[in-house]
């Protein structure tokens, strides 16, 4: 008994020295959140942007300070900067570009989004008419739908 209580006092003790160093604490508990999607499903209606084939990214953002940034950005400042924030923030990003004609679906792999650890997942859409066009994505589990409308979108998930 006395070599269990005196194991758990040895842990208690080395996390609580280990808790100030950032570094120890970042590889034991990594920050950010591993998108466990089983499948992410776009799907446009008919007449759906004008009749115009809709731009759409799925963005993954890897780094806190640029998570900050990118939550605020309108859709069309995020395709009007995509490139150079790619260049300017190499290995930060990652980001799924696909363009849906109107009443088209695509299906993608799930475990196409679970190799890192991500601070934002938002997903934006070039639309031809004014409006913020971007949807934070909160849910990291199940079926991910996004339903891309006449002028607006939405994104849902459910667990099975």
């Amino acid at each position: 008994m006395a070599a269990a209580s005196s194991r758990w006092l040895t842990w208690l003790l080395l996390m609580l020295i280990l808790g100030g160093c950032s570094t120890v604490k970042s590889t034991l508990f990594p920050p950010g959140v591993k998108p466990e999607w089983d499948r992410v499903s776009l799907t446009t209606t008919a007449g759906s942007n004008k009749d115009f084939p809709v731009a759409v990214d799925i963005v993954l953002v890897m780094d806190e300070a640029l998570a900050r940034k990118i939550a605020v950005m309108k859709a069309s400042d995020w395709f009007a900067l995509r490139a150079g924030l790619i260049k300017a923030n190499p290995g930060d990003l990652d980001i799924e570009s696909l363009e849906l004609v109107p009443g088209a679906t695509i299906t993608l792999p799930g475990k196409r989004f679970a190799e890192k650890r991500v601070f934002l997942a938002v997903i934006m859409a070039d639309y031809l008419t004014s409006g913020e066009h971007n949807v934070r994505v909160d849910t990291f589990k199940g079926k991910l739908s996004v339903e891309l409308g006449a002028t607006e979108f939405s994104v849902s998930a459910s667990e099975k």
